[in-house]
C-alpha cells in the first residue's frame, strides 16, 4: 500500500474540453501505427479476457441487494522483430453496474506508440504508459525517453529515463490538465535480473507541490541462496507543503536457503497512505486539514518465517511477526503455522493448510486457510478454499479509511480452471461469505483469449 491522491472530488476538477488531451485518440493513433506497421513486424501478442460476476447480500434483519459487474480487459503489445524500430501497446479495462446506478469505469493503463534504435540503446515513447520502475508513481500521459548503455560494464548496464505529462482522470478518459507529473530516473541493471532504480517524481496540482517524491528499488540474487529486494519512497515535502519531509513508505523481502531442505525468509513493511490530493484541494480553497488526514493511514509489519522442505513436493513453515493495519492499534503478535504438499502421494492432488493465532492482548483470536485442488488431467484443475477472519475496508473517519479485522467470519469457495486450447481459458467460481451481520453469495465467470 501506498499513498494515493485518489479522491471523488478529483474526479469534479475543472478541464476545459479543448485543453483535455483523449487517450482515445492516442489509442487511434496506436492502432494506425500498427497496421501500418504489420507488415515489417511480427504479430503482436494480445489478450482478452471478459469477467462477470453476481453477488446477493442478505443484511442481518433487513432486506437483501444484488449486485452484478461485468468486466472487459484488453491488452495488446507489438511483437519484438530483430531490426524493427517501431513499437506499441495498449492495456485498458471497463467496468459496468448493470443491477446498480454505478457509473461505467473505465481504466487506460497503457496506450502509446515509440520508436527506438536498432540496438535498443534508445527509445522514445508518446502517449499513456506506465513506467514500472516508479512503481505506483509511474502512471503518467505524456512523453517519455530513456537512454540505454550500449555495451555493459563490469557493475552492469546503466540506463537513464525522463518524462513528463499530466495525470488521467480516474476511471474517466480525459486528462487533468491542472495535474502535471514529472520525474527522472537511472537503473542498474545486472545478471539473473539484479535491479538498482534511483528516481524522482513531482506531482503539481494547480500550481500546488502536491508530491515531490524520491523513490528507490533495489534487488540483489546471490548465486541460488540469497534474495533481497527492497523498495522505498521519500516525501521530500509534506502533502501539498504542509507537515515534514518524512519516509512514506519502506518494504524488504529477504529470503535465504541456509540448505537445499531448509531456508528463512524475513520482511518488513511499513507506510501511511495519505490523500493528498484531496489535502491539496483543500489548502487551495482555503478549508482547514484536519490532523489525522496529515497522519493518514499507518500500517507496519514484520516478519520472519522459517521453512523446511522435507521432500520435493512437500513444504512446512513456521513464522512469528508483528502487525499494525491502523494508527491507534495496538501492535499485534502473530504465530503462524503451515503446511503444503504437491501432487500428494502421487496423485493429481494439492493440499495446503494454514493457521495463525493473533495475540492482541484481550482480543485474540485464531484463524485458518485450507485448500484442496484436483487436476483432471491436463485441461481442468478444481480447487475447494475455506478460510475465515476476514477483513473489512471502512471509509468512515476524518481520515476516510480504516480496516476492520472481523475474526468471526467465514468464506467458503470453489474454483475450476478449463483450458479450451492453447488460446481459450475458462474460469469459474462460486463464493460464500458469512459475517456477523450479514451473508453474502457470489458467482463469477471468467473467459480469457490469448493470442
Amino acid at each position: 500500500m501506498q499513498r494515493f491522491g485518489e479522491s471523488r472530488r478529483r474526479l469534479g476538477v475543472r478541464c476545459p474540453a479543448h485543453r483535455v488531451a483523449a487517450p482515445i485518440c492516442v489509442l487511434a493513433v496506436a492502432l494506425f501505427c500498427a497496421a501500418q506497421a504489420a507488415a515489417q513486424a511480427t504479430a503482436p501478442r494480445g489478450r482478452f479476457a471478459l469477467f462477470t460476476s453476481w453477488s446477493q447480500r442478505s443484511w442481518e434483519g433487513g432486506a437483501d441487494s444484488d449486485f452484478t459487474e461485468i468486466i472487459a480487459n484488453f491488452s495488446l503489445q507489438s511483437g519484438d522483430t530483430p531490426g524493427s524500430t517501431f513499437e506499441y501497446a495498449l492495456d485498458t479495462r471497463v467496468a459496468t453496474y448493470p443491477s446498480t446506478a454505478r457509473d461505467e469505469r473505465v481504466s487506460l493503463y497503457e496506450a502509446y506508440v515509440g520508436v527506438h534504435s536498432r540496438d535498443r540503446s534508445w527509445n522514445v515513447r508518446l502517449g499513456q504508459m506506465w513506467l514500472h520502475e516508479l512503481g505506483g508513481l509511474g502512471s503518467v500521459g505524456g512523453l517519455f525517453a530513456e537512454y540505454r548503455q550500449p555495451t555493459p560494464s563490469a557493475w552492469g548496464r546503466w540506463r537513464f529515463g525522463l518524462f513528463a505529462g499530466y495525470e488521467l482522470a480516474a476511471y474517466d478518459l480525459e486528462y487533468l490538465t491542472d495535474v502535471q507529473k514529472g520525474g527522472v530516473y537511472a537503473a542498474l541493471d545486472g545478471d539473473h535480473g539484479r535491479q538498482h532504480v534511483l528516481g524522482y517524481v513531482r506531482v503539481r496540482y494547480q500550481g500546488l507541490t502536491e508530491r515531490a517524491v524520491v523513490v528507490f528499488s533495489n534487488f540483489i540474487p546471490v548465486g541460488r541462496t540469497l534474495r533481497l529486494y527492497q523498495a522505498l519512497e521519500y516525501d521530500t515535502v509534506g502533502p501539498a507543503g504542509l507537515g515534514d519531509p518524512e519516509l512514506s513508505y519502506f518494504m524488504t523481502n529477504l529470503n535465504y536457503r541456509i540448505s537445499s531442505v531448509v531456508g528463512i525468509q524475513g520482511t518488513y513493511h511499513r507506510g501511511r497512505s495519505i490523500n493528498t490530493r484531496t489535502i491539496a484541494e483543500d489548502v487551495i480553497d482555503g478549508r482547514p486539514v484536519a490532523p489525522e488526514a496529515l497522519l493518514g493511514l499507518l500500517f507496519e509489519s514484520a516478519r520472519v518465517r522459517l521453512m523446511v522442505r522435507p521432500g520435493r513436493n512437500i513444504s512446512m513453515w513456521a513464522g512469528y511477526g508483528t502487525d499494525r493495519n491502523n494508527r491507534d492499534d495496538p501492535t499485534s503478535n502473530r504465530f503462524n503455522l503451515g503446511f503444503s504438499a504437491r501432487r500428494m502421494l502421487g496423485s493429481a492432488a494439492d493440499f495446503n493448510l494454514s493457521t495463525t493465532r493473533t495475540d492482541r492482548g484481550e482480543d485474540s483470536y485464531d484463524s485458518l486457510w485450507a485448500s484442496l485442488g484436483y487436476s483432471f488431467g491436463s485441461r481442468v484443475y478444481v480447487s475447494v478454499e475455506y478460510r475465515d477472519t476476514l477483513s473489512v475496508y471502512h471509509l468512515n473517519r476524518s481520515d476516510g479509511q480504516i480496516i476492520e479485522v472481523r475474526p468471526n467470519s467465514k468464506m467458503f469457495s470453489v474454483t475450476s480452471n478449463i483450458n479450451l486450447g492453447r488460446r481459450f481459458s475458462l474460469l469459474l467460481e462460486l463464493e460464500l461469505l458469512d459475517h456477523s451481520d450479514f451473508e453474502e453469495h457470489r458467482f463469477m465467470t471468467g473467459l480469457i483469449f490469448r493470442f
